[in-house]
């Protein structure tokens, strides 16, 4: 199972570094956002064992230096929103929850 990681103001900045991760943006009460992540805790194959996963919810107070080093994520109209980061660096990004894409990124990116 993956493990899932809820970010906040003191820990997105060093997740974003780490060598592939996956930054699922959502709203807390979202539930397309909820069964996104419940479908990512599920996974067993090599997601697992290469990238981390995080949530970061927008609406969580402190994030103001999150936004203003991010300024896409005032552009972000849809939720739950993904971006793959590889060693720091924001490699893809897409709307909604699918499987097939963040396989298919990480077969592209990783």
């Amino acid at each position: 199972m993956v493990r899932i990681e809820q970010l906040d103001s003191g820990t997105w900045k060093a997740f974003l570094d780490a060598p592939i991760s996956l930054l699922v943006l959502g709203k807390t009460g979202c539930e397309p956002c909820k069964i996104w992540t419940g479908t990512l805790e599920e996974q067993t194959d090599e997601l697992t064992n290469e990238v981390r996963v995080g949530v970061l919810l927008l609406d969580a107070p402190g994030l103001g230096h999150f936004k203003i080093d991010n300024p896409w994520v005032s552009l972000v109209d849809v939720l739950p929103f993904n971006a793959l980061y590889i060693d720091g660096e924001r490699v893809a990004e897409w709307a909604g929850g699918s499987l097939d894409r963040l396989e298919e990124e990480l077969n592209g990116r990783a």
